[in-house]
């Protein structure tokens, strides 16, 4: 038998791929604690000092401020919660229609949201609050159940603090941000719905805009009670560190704000134009005033003056109008009665039965009724059937 040929460039196609095996790198346990996810911030070590060593004039006040934020931090979970299973939503139909409106315009809106939506997900200011709460109970590895039921034992550093309140006002743009860019979103995708194309899409996409908005609304509202809860138990426990605290920015009537613009893009622009503003009417150009000639130089005649009536002539007056009106009243009213009363008779009339019918001749005369023939019936009747 012949010799096995050889196929050149085996030998060389091994080499390449046993230095890539061998180049391949695989992390391990210590590599993957060691990696920091994207946007994500290390908090500092928790250090907590007994509650013991803190005034007695205090602790008042650190009780009321666990309570905002233990009820800030359910309204955060809620709220959150609920914008992660909107953003499940949108997820899944970015997926779906990536590939056939990548180029549309409407649909950098929609990477717009889910992009802001992820951002704000991916910050867990929910864990953020609940975890300067349960840092009031010691160290995570002391705290059990039958211990958080208890009253709190210590109290954090103001490290802890001040990262926590920079989380909240970080948080605090980003949503601001996220819900300008929503209301955008809403107001496109009205406007898209008028051609008719992608309808259904459209329509839900709108809804996911309003929706996330309303639920931004909500968690904005919590990290401001959370911002001044925290602000509080810094100025009660370290006033020297309060005061290199930036403050956080407050937008009044912001979930007014923004309900109003979701009202007013669904409406036509012609009756939103349409209202006028106070402004506007105080800014009106309503003209100036100008001094009219007197009546003899345009040549008319001056009107007399009518002459005002005396208090005796305005009581004889009075009491000649009482009588008048008083007499028209009995008129008024004899009127009426009489026309109800010829509105009942006819109604009586007409619910009267009629007359019965009249008898027959017959009966009138006294004599029987006479019967009629039969007539004869043929053969021929028989068959045809007449």
């Amino acid at each position: 038998m012949g010799k096995r040929r050889k196929l050149p460039g085996w030998k060389r196609s091994i080499a390449p791929c046993t230095f890539l095996a061998q180049s391949i790198w695989v992390p391990t346990c210590f590599d993957t604690i060691a990696m920091v996810p994207r946007r994500h911030v290390s908090p500092p070590a928790l250090k907590c000092t007994q509650r013991s060593s803190l005034e007695a004039e205090k602790c008042p006040t650190v009780d009321a401020i666990l309570k905002q934020l233990k009820a800030c931090s359910r309204r955060l979970q809620a709220a959150l919660s609920s914008h992660r299973t909107e953003l499940q939503v949108l997820e899944r139909l970015y997926y779906k229609g990536k590939n056939q409106h990548r180029t549309a315009l409407f649909w950098q809106r929609v990477a717009e949201m889910r992009k802001l939506g992820e951002r704000v997900d991916e910050m867990h200011i929910d864990d953020v609050v609940e975890s300067l709460r349960l840092s009031f109970w010691g160290e995570p590895s002391s705290r059990t159940a039958k211990v958080l039921k208890g009253p709190w034992t210590h109290y954090p550093d103001a490290k802890v603090l001040l990262f926590v309140l920079e989380r909240c006002s970080a948080c605090c743009m980003l949503v601001d941000r996220a819900r300008e860019r929503f209301v955008g979103a809403f107001e496109s995708f009205t406007l898209m719905m008028q051609t008719g194309a992608f309808l259904q899409l459209i329509l839900v996409l709108a809804a996911l805009a309003s929706r996330m908005s309303l639920l931004l609304s909500e968690v904005r509202s919590a990290l401001e009670t959370s911002w001044h809860a925290g602000h509080k138990v810094l100025t009660a426990l370290y006033p020297s560190e309060a005061n290199s605290v930036k403050m956080l920015l407050i937008k009044p009537d912001d979930k007014a704000v923004a309900t109003t613009a979701i009202v007013s893009s669904t409406q036509p622009k012609s009756v939103v134009g349409a209202l006028p503003t106070m402004t506007d009417a105080h800014d009106e150009d309503l003209g100036d005033t100008l001094a009219r000639p007197p009546l003899a130089a345009i040549g008319r005649k001056p009107v007399a003056p009518t002459p005002t009536p005396d208090a005796t002539t305005l009581e004889r007056i009075d009491s000649i109008s009482h009588a008048g009106a008083f007499s028209l009243l009995n008129e008024l009213s004899t009127a009426s009665e009489a026309q109800t009363s010829h509105m009942v008779a006819t109604e009586i009339s007409i619910i009267t039965p009629a007359s019965a019918p009249k008898r027959k001749k017959a009966e009138e005369n006294g004599s029987k009724p006479v019967k009629k023939k039969k007539k004869k019936r043929d053969e021929i009747d028989d068959i045809f059937g007449f």
